[in-house]
């Protein structure tokens, strides 16, 4: 069973942070979390061996499998990477996506081609992420840092 509870805090905070609405966390049962607001909102959920995201945009319309993970300290991680992006983003703090996509693809990660076009594998020794343009290449230089970091990275500079 997956400990969501440092999802379900910085869901929490740093949405209300941004000044999202009706900000709550519905979890499912072990295997799968809801992080929802009236303007955006996560699902996550374990779908047989990989973790997979659905995302819901803030008109309402619904996105299955947006981005996939073999473990679940990857999915966190990569939560934790867009919400503090955003957030980042809307308290006009700098943000590392840019500058991290311009670095290319980490040498410390394999690249794999999927049956989408638009969707790479990568493969490091932390376990593996199905994730589309320019995310894989950005979430390529994260998936290796420890998850305690990530969270002081992006909460870094976002006062």
């Amino acid at each position: 069973m997956a400990d969501f509870s440092r999802l379900s805090e910085d869901w929490t905070k740093w949405a209300s942070r941004i000044g999202l609405s009706n900000v709550a966390v519905s979890p499912v049962d072990g295997n799968a979390i809801g992080f929802t607001s009236d303007d955006h909102s996560f699902y996550l959920r374990h779908d047989g061996d990989w973790w997979t995201i659905d995302v819901i945009d803030d008109r309402g319309r619904r996105y299955d499998g947006t981005a996939a993970f073999s473990t679940f300290d990857l999915a966190e991680k990569f939560l934790i990477w867009r919400w503090g992006s955003t957030m980042r983003n809307v308290l006009g703090a700098p943000i590392f996506g840019p500058e991290l996509y311009k670095l290319g693809r980490s040498t410390d990660v394999a690249v794999l081609t999927t049956e989408n076009e638009w969707i790479f594998e990568i493969q490091s020794e932390v376990g593996s992420a199905r994730l589309p343009e320019p995310q894989a290449t950005i979430f390529s230089h994260l998936m290796l840092k420890p998850v305690d970091e990530l969270e002081q990275i992006f909460q870094g500079g976002a006062s």
